[in-house]
């Protein structure tokens, strides 16, 4: 399989090491309390490639796109766009919401999300 290309060369993170859907200067928005968005503090880091098993947590709907939230085995959560899932659906094997593999984020408008690498 070809490695997936970005040009995003660094991605926010909130502290507790949550991928951000969706960042402002003044924060970025967590998804994860209440079901609320509230503004967090953030850290930009370098988007590298991650290895890690993932489980489907929830959907959501942002401004402008529905996506998936993946928990890795750590407890981090990471969005993902539904046409980044519809791309990888036939490459990979998710048995009971779970799947393996090496993650890229990926940035579509202002929004950041992952994608198999």
């Amino acid at each position: 399989m070809a490695t997936r290309k970005t040009s995003v060369t660094e991605v926010p993170y909130d502290e507790r090491g949550n991928l951000l859907f969706y960042v402002e200067r003044d924060g970025g928005y967590s998804y994860l309390e209440d079901n609320r968005y509230r503004q967090v503090p953030y850290t930009m880091r370098p988007n590298v490639t991650f290895e890690a098993t993932l489980t489907i947590d929830s959907m959501r709907t942002g401004q402008s796109a529905k996506y998936l939230i993946w928990r890795d085995t750590d407890g981090h959560h990471y969005p993902m766009f539904i046409t980044d899932l519809t791309a990888m659906l036939p490459l990979v094997d998710i048995r009971r919401g779970v799947v393996s593999g090496t993650w890229i984020v990926r940035k579509k408008g202002q929004n950041y999300g992952i994608a198999l690498a």
